[in-house]
């Protein structure tokens, strides 16, 4: 059976297909780069040039132009300096501003980098005309403007005639659960601190509850119609009570929410989104301009439904807990 089965699904083959071409061009490429003794991968290609066009840049300034995610271009500008090609340097202007620039090991292999990339390129011409890439571009801008998801749900979900939960503050006697639920989804991320690496936070997670004792702090749960806690997190409607590392304590006019976790059991349900958009519309109702929240790479969901939410990342707030870095993000209000 030598036939291709995935042109015959037509629209249900699309992502199939280009998830195979993808893995085409890059497998090939990296055999080429291989046979022609260059080390670097497919696609560094973009943070070379970037970089010599721009000079300095930070993790979320590349993330930015490109369009890729946070974690991922951490994780890509790694490689890329142990591999000796980029350095990095705190920002003379603004100490925890971490920036990159090529070194010099990567400003000389650059000529050698370009001419074969210029030779890819003519050789790509062969096969993807400008006319695909003109459609590429408007398939890109329609996504963005609205996702696949948003376009089903839009045309196919079904009208809920009640919710799947509802969420409220959190009672004393539900704070042991919330505490082990903490746990256990932060203890699950894949590549976050496990206990024995960050005990006193962990010891944080379970015992949650003690935050409400504090000020101006509240824990916001999601639960379903019977009863079953889906989630939760803490509010903070005056950041001196946040209790995070970094400058966000000092942030005035605003309020912030950290610990959002979801069971789970909830995945898909649009808990961590509704915790969120509470916390926002309750920062509103406080006349807040501004709503601040910490992250991780190790995060990747949450992180991008915070910035799908409008979260903008603000390298004023990251701050190191232990050998973790967290990153911190800043919503501005109307």
């Amino acid at each position: 059976m030598n036939q291709d089965f995935l042109p015959e699904l037509q629209h249900l083959g699309f992502t199939a297909r280009i998830k195979r071409l993808n893995e085409k061009i890059v497998s090939s490429t990296i055999d080429h780069y291989s046979t022609l003794n260059l080390k670097i991968e497919p696609n560094w290609h973009v943070i070379f040039l970037l970089l010599k066009q721009k000079g300095r840049l930070t993790v979320t300034e590349i993330a930015n132009a490109l369009g890729f995610s946070h974690p991922a271009m951490i994780k890509v500008t790694r490689k890329m300096k142990n591999q000796g090609y980029l350095d990095t340097f705190k920002d003379e202007q603004d100490g925890r501003k971490t920036l990159i620039q090529l070194s010099i090991k990567g400003q000389e292999s650059l000529p050698i980098f370009e001419l074969e990339w210029h030779r890819i390129q003519e050789v790509l011409k062969e096969v993807v005309n400008d006319d695909f890439l003109e459609k590429l571009t408007q398939l890109e801008q329609e996504l963005q403007k609205q996702s696949f998801k948003e376009r089903y749900n839009r045309r196919f979900a079904p009208k809920k005639s009640h919710k799947a939960f509802t969420i409220r503050n959190a009672k004393p006697s539900e704070f042991k659960e919330i505490g082990k639920l903490m746990v256990k989804v932060y203890s699950e991320l894949e590549g976050f601190p496990k206990a024995n690496e960050q005990p006193q936070y962990y010891n944080t997670l379970a015992n949650i509850g003690d935050f409400t004792r504090k000020p101006a702090s509240e824990l916001l749960i999601a639960t379903s119609p019977i009863g079953e806690i889906l989630g939760g997190v803490l509010y903070f409607s005056d950041m001196q009570y946040y209790g995070s590392g970094g400058s966000a304590p000092l942030e005035k006019n605003a309020s912030g929410f950290r610990l959002l976790a979801v069971s789970n059991s909830a995945r898909g349900l649009g808990v961590g989104k509704a915790l969120s958009k509470t916390c926002i519309e309750n920062a509103k109702k406080k006349g807040h301009k501004q709503v601040i929240i910490h992250t991780t790479e190790f995060m990747k969901i949450a992180w991008g439904m915070y910035e799908k939410l409008g979260f903008k990342k603000s390298e004023k707030l990251d701050f190191k807990q232990g050998n973790l870095q967290v990153y911190g993000f800043r919503l501005k209000l109307k």
